[in-house]
């Protein structure tokens, strides 16, 4: 075989094991985020946000168990953390050359999302409003008119009191299919929240198909797209989990973008146009793509051309579709509707809000005049942003403007809920090429999905330890298992076992318990278990005489049984100062045997125990023992074996 050959050989070899390391690896990262969305889903059952009428609600065991607050949000956080983990893991392997493929990615996210198809919600109640607001179109009651109150039954129970009276700010398109949604499945809340899922999943089909065209667009890795962008664990859980509408704004919005992008605006900008009939905020983009089609028109004036006729497909998409839906459009007068909600997210807000009490007590302005004073400014000051943004990215990178635009309106949005980050996300995850922005994307990504509370709960102090505990358990098991040698780990705590049990090497004489004269049958003053000592770990020295060695003061067995004490003052030399030893001295029926074993054996004497302690010797046929304070004392070899 020749060298080339075998050099060929072998580097087939590598890459096959490469491979089968890679496949694991990916294996494992499938597994752990399935055990995670499967826990998450446990976690949602005690801590989620059941229906009011779900008969499992009223079984008295299932009020105990959902009374236990931090056992709840430990066991949701606890999927959580095994998501995040995952998608982590994940990310990793698709930094590398031999990176998954897109359908390796596509179905390690078809693992994570399973468990979370079948869950009640998680994390927000909005599901229960959409259903709500559905029922109310096919009732012929305006959503734009009336809040849910005016419907009244039991989903009129799942919504918070804040929405009771509050019209839809979500446009016809929206409203148009909750509407069939609710009247294919009724008055079933269950199924109700299963069709609102479908309609999330159908807006994650199209970022399915849409992002990685986007991404090769943009000299992005349509692999690592998908990991920042729909493999998110923000993804599983607001869009999968909780079925929030903004999966099929952001599906039509991506869509539009990408058919723009190959040469289709117009098509484009009908999609984006629909995507901004399910949530407003999606028509920002009917902006960033106007740089877009004029890229692909001519001529001095194809900037206005590119305006004039992206501002009328948009247009003239919203009158027809309005005018097929029959909803009107009052959804345009409720936009206002999620400024009621007070999040702690919203910079502006919280601004308006401290500096209106600040206000009312120095008596310049009122608490309201304050906040609708600094949400102005907050919503002015994103319109700035938007422009200075369109003028930089209008020519290579439109899509990363209309990311950091829209992540420029949520910093400054009178209201922002954790699935709002969503909107900026997605788009920088599939057209950013700056490491920069994409390490920040990774991070807000991890700080929102740890910090979003399971709706059920209230924050407390409870909740807050069981949301610690349950990350703090995995990132905690994560971390030991990559840098802790366990193998390592377990041979050190063994042998600080055995040092417990043991002590220094010292040389030990076996001697007749009898004087130099006397009888040498089975009288041996040998060295056995003390308290700490591993009588496999004793050798018996086999010395020449005349050599010192701890030997008990007055203790000797004449034999098996005996137990016979002798008094050895006579051998201790008055001129040598004495040595304190702790020895025990025991009998043995097998004397050859018995010594022969502990003569193969090595000694590791340590500490031994208290004065006059009886201790269990551990050798068969041995007498139990003293353990005796001894002085330097002379031996004679003649006694040794």
């Amino acid at each position: 075989m020749s060298r080339c050959y075998r050099n060929f050989i072998d580097r087939e070899k590598r890459t096959d094991v490469l491979l089968r390391i890679d496949t694991i690896a990916l294996l494992r990262c499938r597994q752990l985020g399935l055990a995670g969305s499967a826990i998450l889903v446990i976690g949602g059952v005690f801590a989620g946000v059941p229906p009011t009428r779900d008969p499992l609600l009223r079984a008295p065991a299932f009020e105990q168990l959902r009374a236990l607050t931090t056992p709840a949000v430990m066991c949701a956080y606890v999927g959580v953390s095994m998501l995040l983990l995952a998608w982590w893991r994940l990310g990793r392997l698709v930094r590398r050359r031999d990176a998954p493929t897109t359908r390796d990615l596509l179905t390690t996210m078809a693992w994570w999302g399973a468990p979370l198809l079948v869950t009640m919600p998680i994390f927000s109640r909005d599901v229960y409003s959409y259903l709500a607001q559905g029922t109310m179109t096919v009732l012929g009651i305006d959503p734009y008119q009336y809040g849910p109150a005016a419907l009244g039954g039991p989903l009129f129970l799942d919504i918070p009191a804040i929405w009771h009276s509050t019209p839809a700010p979500y446009g016809p398109v929206f409203l148009s299919m909750a509407g069939d949604v609710t009247g294919i499945t009724g008055e079933s809340t269950w199924f109700g929240i299963l069709g609102m899922r479908l309609l999330a999943l159908g807006g994650l089909a199209l970022l399915v198909v849409s992002v990685p065209r986007i991404a090769r667009s943009a000299g992005v890795d349509p692999g690592a797209a998908l990991w920042l962008g729909l493999l998110n664990p923000m993804v599983l859980i607001h869009v999968v989990a909780d079925a929030h509408n903004d999966a099929l704004m952001l599906g039509l919005m991506m869509a539009g973008l990408a058919l723009a992008l190959e040469r289709r605006p117009a098509a484009g900008a009908a999609l984006v146009a629909l995507a901004a009939l399910v949530k407003a905020p999606a028509g920002l983009a009917l902006v960033f793509l106007v740089p877009i089609w004029a890229s692909q028109l001519s001529g001095a004036t194809r900037w206005l051309r590119a305006a004039l006729a992206a501002g009328g497909v948009g247009a003239a998409t919203v009158v027809v579709t309005t005018t097929v839906a029959g909803t009107g459009y009052g959804w345009i007068g409720a936009l206002d509707t999620p400024m009621l909600a007070h999040t702690w997210t919203s910079i502006t807000t919280d601004l308006g809000y401290w500096t209106g009490l600040a206000a009312e007590e120095l008596g310049l302005a009122t608490g309201a005049q304050m906040l609708a004073a600094w949400r102005m400014a907050g919503l002015a000051a994103a319109g700035v942003i938007c422009v200075v943004l369109l003028r930089r990215y209008h020519r290579r990178e439109p899509v990363v403007g209309l990311g950091l635009g829209l992540a420029a309106v949520l910093a400054l949005a009178p209201v922002v809920h954790p699935w709002y980050l969503l909107w900026a996300i997605i788009p920088l995850a599939a057209a950013a090429r700056s490491a920069r922005v994409r390490r920040a994307v990774v991070v807000t990504s991890i700080v929102m999905t740890v910090v979003v509370l399971p709706g059920g709960v209230q924050p407390s102090f409870d909740v807050f330890l069981g949301a610690a505990l349950g990350a703090g358990l995995v990132f905690g098991i994560a971390w030991a298992a990559r840098n802790v040698d366990w193998e390592k780990a377990f041979a050190s705590a063994l042998a600080a076992g055995r040092q417990m049990v043991q002590s220094e090497p010292v040389a030990i004489d076996a001697k007749a318990a009898d004087d130099p004269g006397g009888h040498l049958g089975h009288d041996r003053m040998v060295p056995e278990r003390f308290a700490r000592v591993d009588v496999r770990d004793v050798h018996l020295d086999q010395g020449g005489g005349q050599q010192g060695a701890g030997v008990a003061e007055g203790e000797g067995v004449m034999g098996p049984g005996a137990g016979v004490e002798h008094d050895r003052r006579v051998f201790v030399r008055s001129l040598v100062e004495p040595i304190e030893h702790h020895v025990l001295s025991v009998g043995l029926t097998d004397l050859d045997r018995e010594a022969q074993f502990l003569a193969d054996s090595r000694a590791h004497v340590g500490q031994v125990g208290g004065r006059g302690q009886t201790v269990d010797v551990g050798l068969p046929r041995a007498e139990t023992a003293k353990i005796r304070p001894v002085e330097y004392v002379y031996l004679h070899d003649e006694t040794s074996r």
